[in-house]
């Protein structure tokens, strides 16, 4: 599905009246609500690597430096606290509980990995047997296999792909989704998501962590970024076909920053 498909079809994502509320960018533009995003941000040609959406997001990226403060924009002093709270509320998917028995633990994919930052400090640590890494920026992957994983064979794919235009090869027990859903067109994430729950182990989870917009979405005209309402994330997750199994608020982080929320989801 390309984006001048998508376009064709926004009308189709049927928005409740609670989310056509005003929104801006980061620039103090303001746009009518995210019909208007969409119709005002998206240029459709048929490759998505060429439209303006996907090209922006690539170019942004391509100038940041391959290191955790690089990946964390110039935030990495978060990175402990970050991993620490991801850690916490996997826990109840690891051990599992009286309504979910324990997911197995030998497969995850992390998407959006940048250099590795989320594998190498969270998904190895808490038990994972073996780790796929998908990310757009190739110079990225290259850092994570070249330096950070050298000698861990644990990590054992290196996609360098969007995720707009992932094709899934294998099954996974958990696939954990961070900072990098606000690259994704709301019909992209659908389907993406859509994906994603065909390539889950029978027990498998669907784990996403992302800034939180507080009252409406904000578009970030520097990364070419959303961030989007708990409201409209759930909207997203109901289209999708999945069912929410878990919402945790990220404590301890820099009180200028968005809320980064996390959620667990499976198919309905």
């Amino acid at each position: 599905m390309t984006i001048k498909n998508e376009e064709q079809n926004t009308n189709k994502l049927k928005y409740p009246k609670k989310l056509l509320s005003i929104g801006c960018d980061s620039d103090g533009n303001t746009y009518i609500n995210i019909e208007d995003l969409w119709k005002k941000e998206l240029e459709g040609k048929d490759s998505k690597m060429e439209d303006k959406w996907y090209k922006s997001a690539d170019d942004y990226w391509k100038g940041v430096e391959a290191t955790v403060d690089g990946m964390l924009g110039g935030l990495a002093q978060v990175s402990p606290i970050d991993v620490v709270a991801s850690k916490l509320f996997i826990q109840d998917f690891i051990k599992g509980t009286d309504s979910r028995p324990p997911i197995d633990m030998n497969l995850a994919l992390d998407c959006g990995a940048g250099i590795g930052r989320v594998t190498k400090d969270f998904l190895l640590p808490i038990g994972f047997k073996n780790v796929d890494l998908v990310e757009q920026n190739k110079l990225f992957l290259d850092k994570a296999k070249s330096e950070i994983f050298k000698d861990d064979s644990r990590v054992e794919n290196y996609y360098a792909v969007g995720l707009q235009d992932f094709k899934f090869e294998r099954k996974y027990d958990c696939i954990w989704i961070q900072w990098v859903i606000g690259h994704l067109h709301d019909l992209d994430f659908i389907e993406f998501l859509k994906k994603c729950m065909d390539s889950l182990t029978p027990n498998g989870i669907i784990c996403i962590k992302d800034n939180c917009a507080k009252k409406t979405f904000v578009m970030d005209k520097e990364d070419n970024s959303v961030s989007r309402t708990e409201e409209h994330l759930k909207y997203l997750f109901d289209q999708a076909g999945c069912r929410l199994l878990k919402t945790m608020v990220q404590p301890n982080f820099p009180k200028e920053l968005f809320p980064v929320l996390m959620f667990a989801l499976e198919r309905k």
